[in-house]
């Protein structure tokens, strides 16, 4: 009987625990919402420009990590130049910042050489070590909310993922724009 109680205990132990979470919180239609991390708080200064999260606040922007050396940054850099302007004016910037860098690398005129005309920032290893930031290229989308949206890493100027991520960032700005509209709708009524 001992050793049928344990055969039963050693059974029941092979199989692994589920423990059920929180249910997860839907949308509209369904559909799980996926909980975003939120963007570190972050600071660059070069010799014609600052940036930082604190001056970002409420915008979606694009950060390129990229280097001088790299070759799949070039490869991917005339393609997300193409597919960034078309978003320019719908509020979402892109800032090429360029890290793991030689001292002597000269990465806005490299990036001028290239024939692209992305707001580049020098000496960003600080940015890219707060993004977890672990190989080039690495272009990190923030959505308004100061949430990164994604952090890709392929090298493919073609992906369609790259103006999916664009699109998705253009759709949180048209939703906080309707709120804040109903927010001061509601308060003229009020």
């Amino acid at each position: 009987m001992l050793k049928l109680n344990l055969l039963i205990i050693l059974f029941l132990c092979s199989f692994p625990l589920v423990v059920l979470g929180d249910e997860p919180e839907l949308d509209d239609d369904g559909n799980p919402i996926a909980k975003l991390d939120k963007a570190p708080l972050w600071y660059i200064k070069n010799d014609t420009l600052e940036l930082s999260s604190e001056r970002l606040l409420g915008k979606a922007y694009v950060l390129h990590f990229w280097a001088t050396w790299c070759p799949d940054c070039k490869l991917l850099q005339s393609g997300l130049e193409t597919v960034s302007h078309d978003y320019i004016k719908k509020g979402i910037d892109t800032y090429a910042i360029s890290f793991w860098e030689n001292p002597r690398a000269k990465a806005t005129q490299e990036m001028a050489s290239r024939g692209l005309d992305f707001t580049v920032l020098e000496e960003g290893d600080e940015v890219a070590k707060l993004f977890a930031v672990e190989r080039t290229p690495t272009t990190v989308f923030v959505n308004h909310k100061g949430e990164v949206l994604l952090k890709y890493v392929l090298s493919d100027p073609n992906d369609p993922q790259l103006r999916l991520a664009f699109e998705t960032l253009v759709d949180g700005l048209k939703q906080r724009d309707k709120e804040l509209a109903e927010k001061a709708a509601e308060s003229q009524e009020g």
